[in-house]
């Protein structure tokens, strides 16, 4: 062990168990309206009347818009402090804009004309605004909730057992086998009516409980250095954290990707086609869903132990290698077979195998969307130590940005592939026959994803954040403190592409 590595092992702050927990369902409120976001296309086509490419270009549009002014939110967020702290606010007051956000676009069939597309475009952005606020405080909020190295994979474990399980899985579940039922097989008012007074009513609780989680740490002195944190005024001083921080670039990129192959993946035209039509089952999405808890679970903890005893990069690392090789499998067994609506009909070793492989996808898939939200944090760390500066709403929306721009193409390829299919007006229904037009488009769907996660394999290899390297971060940082503050200038710790002299 290197002399800055014994002197960093004192530089720590912690947070109790029950904080980490808590703060966690922040990222949980703002994930059960990505989930009901996923139901939209039903919603626009089939209640409002719109065309399928007009849909998918409309949310394309807004989801672009919203990574082109995610800077500006990052910035307004390390400005923002009042009394009662920096994020709770911030939380609270977005949380009841998504509940506004989600009112104006699920009425939006009460206009007609180019009324409509116009409120219903306005009401995009305004939720992508306010939904970018509240998920941006999960990023921004790590680095004051917890800077030790054995602590901070842990919020991935609740995440995962709050997001990934308790609203992926167990809600897609809910959806697929008790409340499309319970409105006869359909995507109909009554099913929206419900199915929106649920998504609202426990995300505005999470939402107060998360503020309840990150209030002992919501206060200057886990800011960056403190009251020595270096003031960040202007365009140039942003642009510096930008081009100077490697990591984030590296990351952002990354994140992008997982973000578009999670939106495409999760979308509820895929699930729809996969299981409803190629598979020949809605019902078998919820029930996989349910299947994945454990494995998750097992799962989960196996990668964050990984990332406690090594570092963040492994455990990323390992879960992209993972979820390549499930989704290839899913695409081998569907090219291979003679009639994939049998697959589960007949049972047997294919069945079991199909249904593996998915539960790998999705649970390896999830794992880096929830880690990067704990890898900004030493992003965020780094660039403190690097310039002295405490941007995490800055390098937050950073990642928003990329991946907004990425997942916005999400809705558009989607739109495309179906279109191709002959569905111009409307997209596929659960009970809709398999036809050659269809497996091509859902094949079209899989084959995607193969082509990215190679590209993530070579994305993270580049990146530099290991154990070593955040420990002189973290020790960097502790005798910047305790020195005083310093000017942007002397900047002696950290030398590019982190790589740092010995002390």
């Amino acid at each position: 062990m290197s002399q800055i590595q014994k002197e960093s092992l004192g530089d720590y702050h912690q947070a109790k168990q029950w904080e980490i927990a808590l703060f966690s369902l922040n990222n949980s409120a703002t994930n059960l309206y990505l989930f009901g976001f996923g139901f939209l296309t039903y919603y626009a086509t089939g209640i409002a009347g719109f065309a399928t490419l007009i849909v998918s270009n409309l949310l394309g549009a807004a989801r672009l818009f919203d990574g082109l002014i995610d800077p500006t939110i990052g910035v307004i967020m390390d400005r923002f402090d009042t009394k009662w702290g920096k994020f709770r606010p911030l939380m609270l007051v977005s949380n009841i804009g998504l509940i506004l956000s989600f009112l104006m676009i699920f009425n939006v069939h009460q206009f007609s004309g180019v009324a409509q597309s116009v409120f219903f475009l306005i009401a995009l952005i305004f939720h992508k605004i306010v939904y970018s606020f509240q998920q941006t405080v999960t990023k921004a909020a790590q680095p004051a909730l917890t800077n030790d190295p054995k602590q901070r994979p842990l919020f991935s474990i609740y995440d995962t057992v709050f997001s990934s399980i308790g609203i992926f899985a167990v809600g897609q579940f809910f959806v697929s086998n008790i409340l499309v039922p319970r409105h006869g097989d359909e995507f109909n008012s009554a099913f929206f009516t419900e199915f929106l007074m649920i998504i609202m009513g426990i995300s505005i609780v999470l939402t107060i409980l998360a503020m309840i989680g990150i209030r002992r740490k919501d206060q200057t002195e886990y800011f960056g250095l403190g009251e020595d944190t270096v003031e960040t005024k202007s365009l140039r001083d942003y642009w510096s954290v930008i081009k100077g921080n490697k990591p984030l670039q590296v990351l952002a990129l990354s994140g992008a990707i997982v973000k578009f192959l999670s939106q495409l993946i999760g979308d509820q035209a895929f699930l729809v086609i996969l299981f409803g039509i190629i598979l020949g089952d809605f019902a078998l999405s919820g029930q996989m869903s349910l299947y994945q808890i454990i494995p998750n679970l097992l799962l989960v903890v196996v990668l964050t132990r990984l990332a406690t005893k090594k570092d963040l990069k492994a455990s990323y690392t390992i879960s992209i290698i993972a979820a390549g090789v499930s989704l290839l499998t899913m695409v081998a067994i569907l090219l291979f077979v003679d009639n994939p609506t049998q697959i589960f009909s007949n049972g047997g070793f294919l069945a079991i195998l199909f249904t593996i492989a998915f539960i790998g996808l999705k649970v390896f898939q999830a794992y880096p969307t929830s880690i990067v939200l704990t890898m900004a944090a030493d992003i965020s760390d780094y660039e403190t130590a690097r310039s002295g500066r405490f941007v995490s709403g800055l390098i937050g929306t950073i990642f928003s940005l990329t991946d907004s721009i990425a997942s916005s193409l999400a809705p558009i390829v989607l739109g495309v592939i179906v279109a191709g299919m002959g569905y111009t007006n409307a997209y596929p229904e659960p009970t809709e026959s398999l036809s050659p037009e269809l497996f091509t488009g859902g094949m079209i769907m899989l084959m995607i994803p193969l082509a990215f996660y190679v590209i993530l394999f070579y994305l993270i290899r580049k990146y530099p954040l290991d154990q070593t390297t955040m420990a002189e971060v973290q020790a960097t940082i502790a005798a910047k403190k305790a020195a005083g503050k310093i000017e942007p200038e002397e900047d002696p710790q950290i030398l590019e592409d982190g790589v740092k002299p010995e002390v």
